[in-house]
């Protein structure tokens, strides 16, 4: 039933080899240095995820009134299954193997006693992995629709991918001291990785069929279900005949071989489109990062000193949202996604006999257009790729949710400014203030229009400012006051410190949505149109008990709404009804408030310590420790697109029913910790 499971059993084994030589050369006033990094990595994983012996999960649609109540107990009873899960492995020692072969040369000039400059360049080679047998492996291919299995037909061993010779990454570092008090320091520099999760080793090729298969049935996948309102098999019979994974069916048993074909294909995914595989590019594509700076140091005062910096950096070939990968398949809507572009009832490729298929502005209505129309590997509602060594399987109908197609980029600018302040009798002061953005693109639709997706990035507080203060406190020995007291009474008042670190930040960004989808639209994000010259007015609110951060706008009415007429007219988009400073989007398209583009409420938070140094002896000291942890019990309220109610016309509408746990580090939930504490050292 998926309670209080874990990923087992789980074998793993990683193992990298490498060989590493640097020299250094002096010449004048250049100092040379070059070297290279050979590495060969191992890696071993048999997962289990979905448990092996699989999950069953039975919903209350089956036992619904057209998805009205229902139970998902009398489901169970009845013995429907709405969704089975589960990993099976045919090999337990599919391993990948990758070689890494790393350069550089540098050089330090001294040019003169003011001037340094520091000039590199280093080349990273990383071949595509390999397997380590025939068979151990499949490379799926999402342009062709097929899984090439290695070491069949044409496909080596490496699944014939692409290598990338052109990861230079360049260096350059700056330093110029302009009088004995002020320094300028510029920076640039190139970095490349391999990414995490397998998106270009391990945990992909070798999680494909023929070695694993990943099994998901759902209602949604199969004939076309009714949002989980029929059965994928009862527990009665098992799973049918037809629901087979490329030869495998789906029975309680551990599974035979799979039957590979002498050219090695094999379908992207079953019929029924049960398995689901892990797709990467035929090239390689290295998450790439480039960084550059500029500072300002100078020194104010003797005890004081000021820094201004511009720090930048631009990510290539990284992740669309938080995870490696994102769904290469999702059904889009609106103009240019839709394949059809009004076809009249009873027309070739379109089978209902009394509708139309869309409208000049686009798609109207899920209704009447089903989602499997419009998305990317479909034809004019026929599944794109078919088999000729599989009759009758087809792909591909419904998501393909693992594309590790690291395609996306980053973007950020920040002005950073440091003040570090030394005051006589032990007081020091840091204080730093940043003023950035960060933007990159969220998984959503990222597949069908980028643009939608683009956005702030979830974690970033555009303000930060941070005080940290530090004071030894002027009592007891060989200290400003009562610096000749007694060594009992010095150990009651000498060797305090008091410290202080205080965090003010302003808001994380958030996305308003609608509650009206269902009736415009049945993909892609869920947005209201922003109508011009107005905003959506944000604030705390308490009314009853309930903390809100904005008021709700008035209910959209769905008595506005309709489906387009039989002449094929977009009669949502002529009657958009309006709510404050919003309004709903046309049918089939989304609306043009952007992602992330409203704030929620700032965070503050600041913790204290309190700390007493004693010196038993001269080899045994202690220290008493008693540390405040959000000392001010300040809550940081959760109001992002990840917590809160951001939807502006649903019930609840604005509702904040968190407090963020990782806003203070060390105080677990967010609230006050207290610590007391005792060390001794010797």
């Amino acid at each position: 039933m998926n309670v209080g499971r874990c990923n087992c059993p789980l074998t793993e084994k990683e193992d990298q080899f490498q060989v590493v030589n640097n020299w250094t050369r002096i010449l004048g006033n250049h100092q040379i240095k070059f070297g290279a990094d050979i590495r060969y990595a191992k890696n071993l994983r048999v997962p289990s995820d979905a448990n092996r012996t699989g999950e069953l999960n039975f919903d209350s649609g089956d036992t619904s009134l057209a998805g009205n109540d229902g139970l998902d107990l009398a489901t169970f009873l009845l013995g429907d299954v709405t969704s089975f899960n589960r990993f099976v492995s045919t090999s337990l020692n599919a391993a990948e193997r990758q070689k890494r072969w790393f350069f550089y040369g540098q050089d330090t000039w001294r040019v003169t006693t003011k001037f340094s400059f520091n000039y590199g360049l280093r080349w990273e080679i990383y071949f595509p992995e390999t397997v380590n047998g025939k068979g151990n492996g499949g490379f799926a291919n999402i342009d062709q629709g097929i899984i090439r299995v290695a070491g069949f037909g044409n496909t080596s061993l490496n699944g014939n991918t692409a290598n990338t010779y052109k990861a230079f990454a360049p260096r350059i570092g700056i330093a110029y001291q302009y009088d004995s008090k002020t320094v300028v320091r510029l920076g640039y520099g190139r970095s490349f990785d391999i990414g995490v999760f397998g998106s270009n080793f391990g945990h992909v090729v070798t999680q494909n069929l023929p070695v694993l298969a990943n099994q998901d049935l759902s209602d949604s996948s199969v004939n076309g279900g009714t949002n989980d309102r029929s059965a994928v098999f009862t527990l009665g019979c098992g799973p049918t005949p037809t629901a087979y994974c490329s030869g495998l069916t789906l029975g309680p048993s551990s599974l035979p071989p799979i039957a590979i074909p002498a050219d090695g294909i094999l379908p992207l995914r079953g019929p029924q489109n049960a398995v689901d595989p892990r797709v990467r590019p035929r090239r390689q594509r290295l998450p790439t990062l480039d960084a550059w700076n500029v500072t300002l140091q100078r020194q104010v005062t003797a005890t004081m000193n000021i820094e201004v910096a511009y720090i930048g950096n631009k990510g290539s070939h990284t992740f669309a949202g938080n995870g490696p990968a994102y769904n290469a398949n999702q059904a889009g809507v609106g103009p240019g996604t839709d394949p059809f572009k009004c076809l009249a009832p009873g027309a070739v490729g379109n089978p209902s006999a009394t509708q139309f298929y869309c409208t000049p502005s686009g798609f109207r209505a899920p209704t009447t257009n089903p989602a499997n129309f419009r998305r990317r590997f479909f034809l004019n509602g026929v599944p794109a790729f078919t088999y000729p060594n599989f009759p009758g399987v087809t792909c591909c109908s419904s998501d393909i949710g693992n594309y590790f197609g690291n395609d996306a980029s980053t973007h950020y600018d920040a002005l950073q400014v440091k003040v570090e302040k030394r005051f006589s009798q032990g007081l020091q002061f840091l204080g730093h203030y940043t003023y950035s953005h960060a933007f990159n693109y969220d998984g959503d639709y990222f597949s069908v229009d980028p643009k939608f997706a683009y956005g702030p990035d979830d974690f970033n507080r555009k303000h930060v400012f941070v005080v940290s203060t530090v004071y030894e406190l002027p009592f007891g020995k060989g200290k400003k006051y009562m610096g000749n007291v007694s060594r009992g009474m010095d150990l009651v008042i000498g060797g305090w410190q008091i410290s202080n670190t205080s965090n003010w930040s302003g808001g994380l960004p958030f996305t308003p949505t609608i509650g009206e989808c269902g009736n415009i639209k049945d993909a892609g994000p869920c947005r209201p149109d922003l109508l011009p010259g107005q905003s959506l007015s944000t604030g705390l609110h308490r009314t009853g008990g309930v903390l809100t951060w904005f008021t709700p706008v008035a209910q959209f009415n769905q008595a506005t709404l309709s489906n387009t007429d039989l002449t094929g007219q977009d009669t949502c988009a002529l009657a958009r009804p309006t709510a404050g400073a919003f309004a709903l989007p046309a049918c089939g398209h989304i609306g043009n408030a952007l992602r992330n583009s409203l704030r929620g409420p700032h965070a503050f938070f600041s913790d204290m310590s309190l700390s007493k140094n004693f010196s038993i002896t001269e080899k045994y000291k202690a220290q008493f420790r008693f540390d405040a942890y959000n000392v001010f019990n300040h809550p940081v309220l959760g109001f992002s697109s990840t917590q809160g109610n951001t939807c502006i016309d649903c019930a609840g509408a604005g509702q904040i029913g968190s407090i963020e746990a990782d806003a203070s580090p060390n105080a677990p939930n967010g609230m006050r910790q207290l610590q007391f504490g005792v060390r001794f050292i010797f």
